[in-house]
């Protein structure tokens, strides 16, 4: 791709609608289609337009497409899509008209042409609206990804199809557009091309987004076909930085495009006075930043494309020469320092040799004096011996004068001090010899020692050898114990399946209580029978309340209004015999088909529920009933105790909510921290977990994760966890996983005892007390310092039910009334209690 991996810096054209009002003699604002308008009014301006920024000195020149569409085309005006196509096709045969004038010109001035390329100009959706939204970016949050690629393609088609050299995808408001274009593009891997943004400041996207992250994703997605990233349609003081350090981490660097707007400030007036210098005084600094294409876009003219071209030109070769001084600097620097530093070694070693020829002469000084210094110690050796000698002759050894023999004070300083250096080197080696041989033991000592030492040697290595041996038996234990623990867990999990499954065996010995003559004449009875044969001897002996017809239907409950509206039926109902599953499943999908509808009071959704679904009055009643007495059998599961609950009205529905939430939440948080794979580590999904319900202790966070390994059936040494796995939801609904029941437990554990701190500020004592609604708020805020306002206000409505007076004017209640109310509403603690903290609410 000629683009790629080519140190040449490219020029680009300026601002088209600025330079073709000078021919056309008006301007295209506030026009729905923009300049694009004049492809079909002004043709030849449009190729004069496109002239003037080639002579400027421009290599790449874009097509006057930037508000062009088919639909905008057959909304403003009037054409078919196939003439749409071609109109777009036409405005870059006008480019190639513009390129061809150029060379013809070259020619006849015997001039060589440059290279002039035609960029294809795609803007965004966002222009095509004509709202305002193109500076915002505010319609991506509306517009589905599929919709705005569909209004794409048929204008990129044809500019391709005409023979663009490049595609410019230009004055992106936000990441989601440029991202789906630069995936799209991928289909035309013939034509490079580049993605420009529009941004607000030096940092962000006009939509709010960090443009250097938006601009490094859009680059990972089509690395090979990208031939630059920039920004166009912005001031150029924030270009600098805006390109800094965007390349980081990233090779080759990024080849970057810009080509902003000529600094002026645009105010309700209209254009004003600059805000900053001309485009051409910030060229170097851009060429410094691996900036290859650089131009204009509003209000810059081809003049202003003239001074960039020369200060591009200009640029490159001043930098050469400045970085050819400074290596010639340089090398001369480095001559001059190699220089210096030959000197020095000559200087260093002229002084060692002094230095070695002083030390020669010192040594033979020392040698001359240590002669002498010997040579007076032999003399006065020698002469001590001729006076003990002589005195042996003379026979005066007894009454011998020291002064008479050692009357030379030479003689006797000599022998001071040859004195003192052998007592010196007595005491030294003294020392010596008490430092090594301190702790010598004696020898007989030290042979008992040695035995000893070798026996218990010996049974020391015996003792390691048992060692060893028990520590292998000890593994081999621990191997099996943790084998047995498994397998223990899967029968106990089994065996909860086959008891969860199982019928369980009736206890018939009760049966006895409820017929005539007691349990003896009910053994009598059922002596020998099989379970089927006695419970028809015991329906037998119920008599007529048993019969099978009794069992068949249940009797309406007729229409009064204090029955429920689901229930409120004549005659007869015919029992369904509804089982455990299809009771769960009814229930899950009333709770779906609910997110939708919570407007609704949950008696009435139920009504509307079951109509919406059975036309037949009675059909309606057999669910209905079928449906309350298969809950009024299941109540020892937790979820269907809730909905019942929340149905007669004796439970808050949003306790379900709160749990749902919950649920997702934690999903969610786990996908997206997993970056959407299948499987991440036990350790992993317990930080998130942390994370997730900062206020859970870490005992319920060990149970949870407990629970998780329980519900996967993970392995004693299996630490990976499988989320669709983990939170596979089927139609019985997602609270019907161990996970689920165990966030519920501790919810409600967690409520338990928030609402005891709770009524022990308000003096648990007295439970007949009235409270009053300032003394919950106080008791509220001192328990959870966090709660807002909103919160606790909803809690005190519940609390004293009352959905619709003023607070001031709720009449107090008394606390055992409150009590139950908070027992059975949708009430959490927000954040942590702390010690000291109080905060009043009125």
């Amino acid at each position: 791709m000629i683009f790629r991996n080519n140190s040449k810096v490219y020029v680009l054209d300026g601002g088209f609608s600025s330079q073709i009002s000078r021919h056309v003699g008006v301007t295209a604002d506030g026009d729905p289609l923009w300049s694009a308008r004049f492809l079909r009014s002004n043709p030849d301006d449009v190729i004069k337009t496109h002239l003037d920024f080639i002579r400027a000195g421009a290599d790449i020149i874009s097509t006057n497409t930037y508000q062009a569409s088919v639909d905008g085309f057959v909304k403003h005006l009037g054409l078919t899509e196939n003439q749409s196509v071609d109109l777009i096709k036409q405005a870059v045969g006008f480019a190639k008209r513009a390129k061809d004038i150029y060379k013809d010109e070259c020619e006849k001035e015997s001039v060589q042409p440059r290279d002039i390329y035609i960029a294809g100009s795609v803007g965004p959706y966002g222009a095509y609206l004509h709202d305002g939204s193109e500076y915002s970016g505010s319609y991506a949050k509306n517009t589905s990804k599929e919709s705005m690629e569909k209004w794409h393609r048929p204008r990129i088609e044809a500019l391709i199809d005409a023979g663009v050299d490049i595609l410019a995808l230009e004055t992106m408001p936000c990441g989601k557009e440029a991202e789906m274009l630069a995936s799209m593009i991928k289909n035309y891997a013939q034509i490079p091309a580049w993605i420009t943004f529009s941004c607000k400041d030096d940092r962000s996207l006009v939509d709010g987004e960090d443009f250097q992250t938006v601009a490094q994703r859009c680059w990972e997605i089509n690395p090979e076909q990208l031939i630059g990233i920039g920004v166009n349609c912005c001031s150029p003081k924030v270009v600098g930085n805006l390109f800094k350090d965007i390349s980081k981490g990233i090779e080759p660097p990024l080849s970057l495009v810009t080509y902003p707007n000529s600094g002026e400030k645009y105010t309700e007036e209209g254009w004003g006075e600059r805000d900053c210098d001309s485009l051409d005084t910030y060229v170097h600094d851009w060429l410094d930043l691996n900036v290859k294409f650089v131009g204009g876009c509003c209000r810059t003219y081809a003049e202003d494309i003239a001074q960039i071209r020369k200060k591009k030109v200009f640029g490159i070769s001043m930098r050469k020469k400045q970085t050819d001084n400074k290596v010639k600097m340089l090398l001369q620097e480095n001559n001059n320092l190699k220089e210096e530093n030959l000197k020095l070694s000559l200087k260093i070693s002229r002084l060692k040799r002094e230095i070695g020829k002083i030390k020669d002469d010192k040594f033979s000084d020392y040698l001359c004096l240590m002669r002498e210094r010997d040579a007076r110690y032999t003399l006065y050796f020698e002469n001590v011996a001729l006076h003990l000698k002589l005195r042996e002759l003379d026979g005066t050894s007894r009454c011998y004068s020291v002064d008479d023999s050692y009357g030379d004070p030479v003689i006797l300083k000599i022998a001071l001090e040859k004195c003192r250096e052998q007592l010196s080197a007595a005491q030294n080696n003294l020392k010596r010899m008490k430092e090594e041989y301190s702790e010598t033991i004696p020898r007989r000592e030290h042979d008992l020692l040695d035995a000893k030492c070798y026996e218990l040697t010996k049974e020391v290595n015996t003792l390691k050898t048992e060692y060893d041996i028990v520590q292998n038996s000890y593994k081999r234990v621990l191997a099996q114990k943790k084998s047995l623990e498994e397998e223990l867990r899967e029968v106990k999990e089994r065996c909860s399946e086959l008891e969860r499954s199982g019928t369980p065996r009736p206890c018939w010995e009760l049966c006895g209580d409820f017929i005539s003559g007691g349990r003896d004449r009910w053994w009598q009875l059922a002596n020998g029978l099989s379970s089927r044969d006695m419970l028809r001897v015991l329906l037998k002996e119920l008599g007529p309340a048993a019969e099978s017809e009794h069992l068949e239907y249940f009797d309406g409950l007729g229409t009064d209004p204090a029955i429920p509206p689901y229930l409120r039926h004549e005659g007869r109902v015919r029992n369904l015999r509804l089982s455990r599953r299809e009771v769960r499943v009814l229930v899950n999908d009333i709770w779906i088909s609910r997110a939708t509808h919570r407007d609704l009071p949950l008696q009435d959704y139920v009504t509307r529920y079951f109509e919406e679904r059975y036309q037949q009055p009675s059909v309606r009643a057999e669910w209905s009933y079928n449906m309350c007495a298969g809950l009024e059998q299941m109540m020892d599961e937790p979820s269907v105790k809730l909905f019942w609950g929340a149905l007669l009205g004796q439970l808050s529905e949003d306790v379900y909510w709160r749990l749902r939430d919950a649920w997702h939440t934690l999903r969610d948080r786990l996908y997206t921290h997993n970056g959407g794979q299948e499987t991440l580590s036990i350790e992993e999904l317990e930080k998130v977990t942390r994370t997730t319900f900062p206020l859970k202790n870490e005992v319920d966070i060990k149970n949870l994760m407990e629970v998780v390994k329980k519900q996967l059936k993970l392995k004693i040494n299996v630490v990976e966890v499988n989320l669709d796995k983990l939170f596979f939801e089927n139609e019985e609904g997602f609270d019907r996983s161990e996970l689920a029941r165990e966030l519920y437990r501790q919810r409600q554990l967690a409520q338990d005892k928030y609402i005891r701190e709770v009524i022990a500020e308000l003096g648990r004592r007295n439970l007949n007390k009235t409270i009053s609604v300032d003394c919950l708020k106080r008791a509220f805020a001192i328990v959870d310092p966090a709660i807002d306002h909103i919160r606790m206000e909803r809690y005190i409505r519940w609390a004293f039910s009352d959905q619709s007076s003023e607070l001031s004017a709720i009449c107090p209640l008394p606390l055992r009334t409150i009590v139950s109310r908070l027992a059975s509403g949708d009430i959490e603690r927000i954040g942590p209690r702390h010690k000291g903290f109080r905060r009043s609410y009125k």
